[in-house]
């Protein structure tokens, strides 16, 4: 978790907000989602997040689901999930941020997930579908190897509910800027700032923004009100049209699109 606070820590030293991309693990292969991080770091990638495939991924959109599909469907695993990032570690620090769902935690057990993210390289979990009620047991264990469990509020989230959620989650504040599933939009509704601000208003710890950011003026425009930027459907999709290519080749085209991204969000 250290590395997410130190990136976080020297961004607000020098006035700028975090650009965090999101790809699938995996998708086509190992070997190409290395080359797309260590990419997407020279491109101005801050904190990688990565999506752990999933059967049933409630919150995302066709572009995600789709790419959890091709992972299964080549027999992706969750070890294989787990040697990307100790692949990544060989080449890159960059902080690593976990989206997995709490069905593939439970059954695995918390506490042995947490020992093999620690043991890989991961910095942090983001678990969309584990309340923080029902969240001590894995909070706990996280804690222990240094790990962060990230939490997500809403538009609609009621001002006592996201005093809960800032109260453990650790090291930001995940925000979902729309109501519904990740999905690229060419517009995010006014009200964001209002609900980012009162979010804001109830910690000290970062709050970034994902869901439905795709393009350098929509970064943009959410850079002036949060502390980090997520980006994830609009680059999924950049791999899916690539996919036939090389790896490198992946890679490069993903650089590209997401470069302009990170511009906007560092201006």
């Amino acid at each position: 978790m250290s590395r997410i606070e130190d990136t976080f820590a020297k961004l607000a030293d020098s006035g700028q907000k975090a650009f965090m991309p999101f790809i699938t693990a995996c998708d086509p292969s190992v070997e190409t989602t290395v080359e797309i991080v260590v990419a997407l770091e020279a491109a101005g990638a801050d904190i990688v997040e990565l999506g752990v495939a999933y059967s049933d991924p409630l919150a995302d959109g066709p572009v995600i689901q789709d790419s959890y599909h091709r992972v299964l469907s080549a027999g992706g695993t969750v070890a294989d999930f787990f040697r990307t990032v100790r692949e990544i570690r060989k080449r890159s620090q960059i902080p690593i941020a976990a989206m997995v769902t709490y069905t593939i935690v439970w059954k695995v057990s918390p506490e042995e997930f947490v020992e093999k993210a620690s043991q890989a390289g991961v910095d942090a979990l983001i678990v969309p579908d584990l309340p923080p009620e029902e969240a001590q047991r894995l909070v706990e264990a996280a804690g222990e190897k240094g790990l962060g469990v990230i939490f997500l509020a809403a538009p609609t989230t009621t001002p006592e509910r996201i005093k809960k959620i800032v109260a453990v989650s650790a090291p930001f504040i995940y925000y979902v800027s729309v109501v519904g599933t990740t999905g690229a939009r060419d517009a995010l509704p006014r009200e964001l700032a209002g609900g980012v601000a009162a979010a804001k208003a109830l910690t000290d710890k970062p709050v970034v923004v994902g869901f439905g950011v795709s393009s350098p003026e929509t970064a943009a425009a959410v850079a002036k009100i949060a502390d980090g930027v997520i980006v994830g459907s609009a680059i999924v999709r950049v791999i899916t049209e690539n996919a036939s290519k090389s790896p490198k080749e992946i890679a490069a085209a993903v650089a590209d699109f997401a470069r302009p991204i990170a511009e906007a969000v560092k201006a």
